[in-house]
């Protein structure tokens, strides 16, 4: 069914007996047990929603899955939403109307790292804990590290540590790199270029378009102009998608071998053609061959007609993850559960994660894909080429540096 704007950032109850998420229909509480409730300040509108589009679809499909287990402790769960717009102050606002106005004590979903870093300075202030399910910045558990924050998913920083490992096998030399002008676009280029560097790779040029950027033709010019080999993307969203479509219009993808640091589902649909034999890495792959990922997809598909995006998997990880601690722990209390996280394992699709306690960043796999044609699928779809583990990609404690 379609979903609004309006429907979703309406709250919604879920455990029990309680109806499923999204249904437009007022929602009555399953039983009176008070409810814990997840905040999800995300992108509802602009050039960014297929972030928030995945984000609810996790939610949604989470919500089925917890409803089914009777709640959580015994207790219904809340989900509530706010539109973030892609803009940090915004984000702020939402969230701290979430926490203030509706009791929220723990927040996911947020999407841009600018936002997220901007949230997660204010959870010490609000006792709330943030679970990241999106972002990509390595300050968040570096430099901009506090305890009420957490990063079960993979930092920017690792995505170009994965790409830098499979590149230093390949014949290519010379590399630009081209990130969007905000956090997350500048320290996965910035780490991109110091691994490249010191396994013996050259750098060729750096920039950083604004996000929203609708034309490319300079900066496919600029890529062509330093003679690269190949070029490292980190861009967002809708951006990904038309650079795409103009470097194939003015035969960049013909000259220069593309490497995305994450290759998105998202832009494979929007580009098609376009985007084949494109490769780079994958926060999560959705073609992972494992028993628990399978029958994830075949869940996922089932209700949504839809093949999960990167960002559907990590959402849908964190959301797990989260009440596996609260379950631990044995209640909401932020502190406690903080506690239980710490230090914490969880089997996703891939196999085991851990969280340091030192920096709250997940010890978790990462992947090399290419975007290729399979009848199992309308669409282009992710093909595995490379695996790393978790020891080879996660960074040292509180740093963006690898050993």
């Amino acid at each position: 069914m379609h979903l609004t704007r309006r429907d979703f950032t309406r709250t919604v109850l879920v455990g029990g007996a309680g109806l499923g998420l999204g249904f437009p229909a007022v929602l009555r509480r399953a039983h009176a047990a008070e409810p814990i409730k997840i905040g999800v300040p995300t992108v509802l509108s602009g050039g960014n929603v297929q972030y928030g589009n995945q984000a609810k679809r996790a939610c949604e499909l989470f919500a089925d899955d917890i409803r089914a287990r009777g709640g959580l402790l015994g207790r219904p769960v809340e989900f509530v939403f706010e539109d973030t717009a892609s803009d940090p102050a915004t984000a702020v606002r939402r969230a701290q109307k979430l926490v203030e106005k509706d009791g929220v004590k723990f927040l996911t979903g947020v999407v841009l790292s600018s936002e997220a870093l901007a949230v997660s300075a204010k959870c010490p202030e609000w006792k709330t804990l943030f679970m990241s399910s999106f972002t990509g910045t390595g300050a968040l558990t570096s430099t901009k590290f506090n305890r009420y924050s957490f990063r079960p998913n993979t930092s920017g920083p690792m995505g170009a540590r994965t790409v830098s490992l499979y590149l230093q096998e390949s014949p290519l030399k010379r590399f630009f790199g081209l990130g969007s002008d905000y956090a997350w676009g500048r320290d996965s280029v910035g780490s991109f270029q110091r691994q490249m560097t010191a396994g013996k790779k050259e750098i060729v040029g750096t920039d950083f378009p604004p996000v929203g950027t609708k034309d490319f033709a300079s900066y496919i010019a600029k890529i062509k102009q330093a003679k690269a080999e190949g070029c490292f993307l980190v861009l967002v969203g809708q951006d990904a998608s038309i650079f795409f479509k103009q470097a194939a219009q003015f035969g960049l993808t013909r000259e220069v071998k593309l490497v995305m640091e994450i290759v998105e589902l998202e832009n494979m649909k929007a580009v098609g053609d376009a985007m084949q034999g494109v490769i780079g890495g994958s926060r999560y792959p959705f073609t992972v061959d494992t028993p628990k990922n399978r029958d994830w997809v075949k869940r996922f598909h089932a209700k949504f007609n839809l093949w999960p995006d990167m960002f559907d998997g990590e959402t849908y990880q964190a959301l797990e993850w989260l009440t596996q601690a609260i379950a631990a722990a044995g209640t909401d209390d932020v502190e406690k559960v903080i506690a239980a996280l710490e230090d914490s394992t969880y089997e996703a699709p891939e196999g085991k994660r851990v969280m340091r306690k030192c920096d709250h960043q997940a010890v978790k796999a990462t992947w090399i894909v290419e975007a290729v044609r399979d009848a199992a699928y309308p669409h282009l779809a992710p093909k595995i080429l490379a695996t790393f583990p978790g020891e080879r990609v996660t960074p040292k404690c509180r740093t963006e540096e690898f050993a």
